[in-house]
């Protein structure tokens, strides 16, 4: 479905790597090909057993709204994932290491205005983004969250950690083990995140079977300045004109406010 706004910037397509540690992330750079020297950026965080790939469409119409976009693979992320790391060794942890090695290393680049950084999540990926972005208010300007997973912690925290001796199956083929249960948050995620005071967009469906709408409800009441649009019939994971109107409302937010 093609865009009912208009983004006529191209972009440039980049492969760039995050490199710390034993981990190498694998990522790719979307540059909008407008002549300016610094760009706005958003950080795009894939969800459970995803991939960066898989956010292609958003970063490419981020990338045409005239702001640069960088998706990339968690490590251990997905069976799918092209960055370094076992799924066995992923945890909530592990991901939001990653993603602060990614903001220190997007924020640093050259065409970059580290001034304007956004982030973006979906699911997992959007729990992660919330509470890194937490971490460090100051250094975001905004975050947009797609059925971010606060489950996680009533979920993981409800099950027996003596059941997980062994790597097991969850959610489909992707193996996790009890280092996933050790690095589930033990705080107040909805405390934690309330310290985050800059605009939040969230979206979520309220037909949701995996990340039940109550807890979208929860995570707007914490954030002191967010905005949550109910996709009608929409579940996990939105497509078509649902998808659309994510793709739009992140690109026109960021068309009013990321040059400003």
């Amino acid at each position: 479905m093609k865009s009912k706004m208009n983004y006529p910037c191209a972009f440039i397509r980049k492969e760039l790597h995050c490199a710390y540690d034993d981990k190498d992330i694998f990522g790719t750079l979307y540059i909008p090909d407008n002549g300016r020297a610094k760009h706005p950026a958003v950080i795009l965080s894939h969800g459970y057993n995803s991939t960066g790939a898989d956010m292609q469409d958003m970063a490419e119409e981020i990338a045409r709204s005239g702001v640069l976009a960088y998706a990339f693979d968690y490590c251990g992320g997905s069976t799918r994932s092209q960055s370094s790391g076992k799924s066995v060794d992923m945890s909530v942890k592990t991901e939001q290491n990653d993603l602060r090695n990614v903001i220190d290393m997007i924020s640093g680049l050259d065409n970059v205005d580290g001034s304007k950084l956004y982030l973006y999540g979906e699911s997992q990926g959007g729990f992660v983004a919330a509470l890194t972005g937490a971490e460090i208010p100051g250094r975001i300007s905004g975050m947009f969250l797609v059925y971010p997973a606060f489950c996680i912690v009533d979920q993981w925290l409800s099950m027996n950690p003596a059941t997980m001796t062994e790597p097991f199956r969850f959610m489909g083929e992707m193996t996790l083990s009890r280092a996933y249960y050790d690095g589930v948050p033990r705080y107040d995620i909805y405390k934690h995140i309330s310290s985050f005071t800059n605009p939040v967009l969230i979206w979520h469906g309220d037909n949701d079977q995996v990340v039940d709408i109550s807890y979208a409800y929860k995570v707007k009441e914490a954030f002191p300045d967010s905005d949550l649009t109910i996709i009608e019939g929409g579940g996990h994971g939105f497509n078509g004109k649902d998808r659309q109107l994510v793709r739009d409302g992140v690109c026109g937010y960021l068309k009013a406010h990321a040059f400003s």
